[in-house]
């Protein structure tokens, strides 16, 4: 029994090993090699002697297997096999691929967190406010909030200009179709809330136009024809609600209040009905416009403004528009998904006031000149007229008037001429009125004196081909006489014997030929040329006042410095604490003779008779000169008027000049410009308390 082996060892061993399975990772099941069939029988001598070599055998062959499968392979020895699918174990998760897919995975993570942090910086760091001020702009605007402009007043304080508050109302109908079509929309959409639709309903309610009609006092059925209310159409479709919305011309403005003041826009704008807008801002408005309009100028709209806003546009409101206008504010406010303000959070810039500016003029005298000077254009038929008031101890302009004039309330008056301030703006030959100057350049040389006398036979003189003539023959004169009878003959002779530049440096020096220090917007230079040693015809012409171009202004400040002595008073038309510099230009002896020989022009014999006011000695000159033509040449029928004077000549203290440009019913500055000074200068010295230097005449 021992000699015999079991049957069960032999299939026993060969069952165990066909069910081994390999150790390791294994892709593929190994495949069975061949193996005696079940029903196959076998010695016990060979399964004894080669038992163990079977087993190795069957191991190496299922190895030799694996390894062409890929089972088993090392890296090294394993066979590269490209566009097959791989199979049995891999070794393509080791330690160098997992380290390099680790390293590449954190790099794009880095990256990536520091393009993240540098888009981070950018937006809330770099680049934050502008952002930032992208997103108020969607919640939040900044509103203009306009400034008051300071005052224009006269020397005592009366208001020339002043800035009214108004208001303008006005009904937007395609917003307040749009609110009542949204209410509805609200009712509708929420039938199980009972209360959102009474409180919808109540504000329907409040949109009934018959109430904004009673308070704007306007027909209730065109505000209806305005807003065009469809109670037919689905106001859940949005589609439909857009169509039914009104469009056109007046469909997001239709004016209720235009220009009111505030307490009557009050009464509208207190209602807050939907689609009511109400707009507050400043009205300029003159209580004195004809006689002030030139000189204070008007306002216009700023173009560069986008609120379109006001601004000075002419004489003192241009001027002193820095001044006068101040600085606008800036209040940040909070607004609805309708642009419309809510409220205001928060004073951006501070609202600064603008300051008063104080002239040296006199409203009761500015008005007397003005109605003056209208009085004599009309009689006069004259294309205009234009005169000044001036203290000698100050050089103040009291009145600067001209006519024909504008109402500054009313710009639909203002024309290219009539808002021309004439005595500053144009320049034209003065004639006559130079002749006083001519006379201080004799006296400044010391070849005359007061008591010099010229012989001016026989009434005429001859220059250069030109003759110059004298009303009539004179004979021989001082220089008294010459200003009295102005004598054109006289002039020129002191003219020819004086040095080419002599009559014009004095012009010159008594402020010819340059601008006053007025400084007013578009004012007159004038022009002042010295003639040449062989150009005699214009060193006659310029000693008595052709060939040259002034202002009315320059022409009131000669007269002042010769009446304050031969000092030149700077011209002012605002008052200030600090007075400008003066200067003296002629010999107080000089300029007094030159003075007291111009009395001698509105007595008895002299060609401003007319000038003359009773209980005061006045000074003065006529000037009458032909207007140009623009073809070349003078005109033979058309003239120049003007008068200069001062009173009382014993002590002067004002100065008036007067011009009446193309007078058609007189021609002579003795009959039309000298009436106008005796009226103006008469209530003058009397408004300004100033004694009487002369008797009165008695009966």
């Amino acid at each position: 029994m021992s000699d015999k082996k079991p049957k069960s060892t032999g299939k026993s061993t060969t069952k165990n090993t066909n069910k081994k399975t390999a150790s390791g990772k294994v892709i593929k099941p190994l495949r069975r090699t061949n193996t005696v069939k079940s029903g196959s029988k076998t010695s016990n001598t060979t399964s004894s002697k080669t038992g163990t070599n079977n087993r190795a055998g069957k191991l190496f062959g299922r190895l030799k297997n694996n390894d062409n499968q890929g089972a088993y392979t090392s890296v090294k020895n394993r066979k590269k096999v490209i566009f097959s699918k791989a199979s049995g174990a891999s070794s393509r998760g080791g330690f160098e691929n997992d380290k390099n897919r680790f390293r590449t995975i954190w790099a794009i993570a880095l990256v990536i967190l520091g393009l993240l942090i540098a888009r981070a910086y950018y937006l809330q760091v770099a680049n934050a406010q502008f952002y930032q001020d992208k997103g108020n702009e969607l919640i939040t605007s900044v509103r203009t909030q306009k400034s008051y402009r300071g005052m224009i007043t006269d020397r005592n304080d009366l208001p020339l200009a002043v800035s009214a508050p108004l208001a303008t109302v006005s009904f937007s109908p395609h917003d307040y179709a749009r609110e009542y079509y949204e209410l509805n929309r609200v009712k509708i959409a929420n039938p199980d809330s009972p209360q959102l639709q009474a409180r919808m309903q109540k504000r329907l309610d409040n949109m009934d136009l018959t109430r904004l009609a009673a308070a704007a006092n306007i027909p209730v059925a065109e505000l209806e024809k305005a807003a065009a209310i469809d109670e037919s159409i689905d106001v859940t479709d949005e589609e439909a609600v857009k169509a039914a919305l009104p469009s056109g011309a007046g469909s997001h403005y239709l004016p209720l209040l235009n220009k009111v003041t505030p307490e009557i826009a009050q009464s509208v704008s207190s209602l807050d009905f939907p689609g009511v807008y109400e707009k507050n801002f400043f009205q300029r408005y003159y209580p004195q416009p004809q006689p002030n309009s030139q000189l204070l100028g008007f306002m216009g709209q700023n173009a560069s403004d986008p609120e379109g806003g006001y601004e000075g546009r002419a004489g003192i409101e241009r001027q002193y528009e820095k001044t006068l206008a101040g600085d606008d504010g800036k209040v940040l406010v909070l607004k609805d998904a309708k642009q419309n303000s809510l409220r205001e959070i928060k004073q951006v810039e501070p609202e600064i006031a603008g300051q008063d500016v104080a002239l040296t003029i006199d409203s009761r005298l500015q008005y007397l000149l003005y109605k003056e000077l209208e009085k004599a254009g009309r009689l006069q038929q004259a294309r205009w007229s234009t005169g000044m008031v001036v203290d000698v101890q100050t050089g103040e302009v009291l009145a600067l008037s001209t006519w024909p004039s504008f109402n500054s309330n009313n710009l639909n008056e203002m024309t290219g001429e009539n808002q021309r301030n004439r005595a500053l703006l144009d320049v034209f030959e003065p004639g006559s009125v130079m002749k006083p100057f001519t006379v201080a350049a004799a006296l400044d040389s010391g070849k005359y004196t007061a008591n010099s006398l010229i012989d001016t036979n026989p009434g005429s003189i001859r220059v250069r081909g030109y003759t110059i003539r004298d009303h009539n023959n004179l004979g021989r004169i001082n220089m008294a006489t010459l200003l009295q009878k102005s004598s054109n003959v006289a002039s020129t002779k002191i003219a020819l014997s004086l040095p080419p530049d002599a009559i014009t440096n004095m012009q010159k020096q008594f402020g010819f030929g340059a601008k006053t220090p007025l400084k007013f917007p578009g004012e007159g230079a004038g022009l002042v040329t010295t003639p040449k040693e062989k150009e005699t015809a214009r060193r006659a012409t310029v000693s008595y006042g052709y060939g040259l171009q002034v202002t009315l202004a320059q022409v009131a400040q000669a007269y002042a410095a010769l009446a304050s002595g031969g000092v030149m008073h700077p011209l002012t038309l605002t008052k200030t604490d600090k007075a400008l510099p003066s200067k003296r230009i002629m010999e107080h002896e000089q300029a007094m003779s030159i003075v007291k020989m111009l009395e001698a022009v509105t007595e008895p014999g002299g060609t401003a008779k007319a000038a003359a006011i009773d209980g005061y000695r006045v000074a003065g000159k006529t000037g009458t000169s032909r207007r140009i033509n623009p073809d070349g040449g003078y005109y033979t029928d058309q003239y120049r008027n003007v008068f200069a004077g001062m009173a009382p000549a014993s002590n002067p203290k004002l100065v008036g000049v007067v011009l009446i440009e193309d007078p058609r019913s007189q021609i002579y500055a003795g009959l039309t410009t000298a009436p106008v000074f005796h009226n103006v200068m008469k209530e003058a010295l009397r408004l300004y308390n100033v004694p009487l230097d002369k008797p009165l005449k008695t009966e």
